[in-house]
């Protein structure tokens, strides 16, 4: 469907356009909007960039409103920009973030990420700006038609908000359970257990979900992060080591070895891992921090 207000070709025309001329209207209108998507989602990288993200995002919805991934992307500009805003704009964008999510779901029934980012805000979101358990749960009997597997975990991230712990357990077991060679229950299972103090639950976790996903950087940080809880520094730092072995761009865990080293007595190697998150990121905030560490290390 082609929104109102799209300059067609044939408007200062014929009254009577020809097929033709309405199918190249069309295909103009999509790639208008291709390229208000794709500008929004360059913006999306940079943090300072929200306020672009949001204004082509929103353009690209105008000009294509039936495509779930355009308005996915506009939700997830909503989101960056609800973080940076001030209380009075928050209830605002947050509705607007809730919208966007109910039509990604609407036009892509099937997609599992749609429906789990709707399910989560139903679940966070206070009432007056419509969080609702039930309608978490009614999301979740549609993604159990999809995949029960997913449902499972939907239904246990509920049951942890609702502060039904059992249960929430018991969800996340289940899901296991039904698949035990997938890796997002165990990486779900692992964060919720340090949400509740299981420390060495947690760690089990994220090892297997390491041992699933070898190749990715985020089951190394999760596990390192569950080192730290556990005060098992050596262990920590060779996992956010590997993490940033695997993606070259997570400078800022080289940071957080150098803090670990702190943490452990070791101002040479921390000194060594400053210096070296310096090489990689030489400004900002952590740049600024590092350079005070290597000046109080000396």
């Amino acid at each position: 469907m082609v929104p109102r207000g799209i300059a067609f070709g044939f408007q200062q025309g014929s009254p009577n356009p020809t097929r033709e001329s309405s199918a190249r209207s069309s295909l103009d209108v999509e790639l208008l909007a291709e390229e208000q998507y794709r500008l929004g989602l360059a913006y999306l990288k940079s943090p300072q960039s929200t306020e672009k993200a949001v204004e082509h995002l929103e353009k690209a919805v105008e000009l294509l409103g039936n495509s779930a991934e355009y308005h996915f992307r506009l939700a997830e500009a909503y989101a960056r920009d609800f973080s940076y805003a001030n209380i009075l704009r928050k209830p605002f964008i947050a509705t607007k973030m809730r919208a966007q999510l109910e039509l990604a779901v609407r036009f892509a029934p099937s997609s599992i990420e749609f429906r789990e980012a709707l399910i989560q805000y139903y679940v966070l979101a206070p009432t007056v700006l419509g969080g609702s358990f039930e309608k978490a749960r009614e999301q979740a009997d549609a993604l159990r038609r999809v995949d029960p597997y997913f449902s499972l975990l939907a239904y246990a991230n509920i049951s942890a908000e609702e502060g039904d712990h059992e249960k929430a357990n018991a969800f996340y077991l289940r899901a296991i359970q039904v698949r035990p060679s997938t890796w997002q229950a165990y990486q779900r299972y692992g964060t919720y257990c340090l949400s509740t103090y299981e420390i060495d639950r947690a760690i089990q976790q994220f090892q297997k979900y390491v041992e699933l996903s070898p190749d990715t950087a985020a089951s190394y940080e999760h596990l390192a992060g569950a080192y730290v809880r556990k005060r098992m520094y050596d262990l920590a730092i060779d996992s956010y080591l590997k993490a940033v072995e695997k993606d070259g761009s997570l400078t800022q865990l080289i940071f957080r070895v150098a803090q670990l080293y702190e943490f452990k007595g070791s101002p040479r190697e921390a000194r060594r891992y400053y210096a070296e998150y310096l090489k990689f990121s030489p400004n900002g905030r952590l740049a600024e921090d590092a350079r005070t560490k290597l000046a109080e290390l000396k």
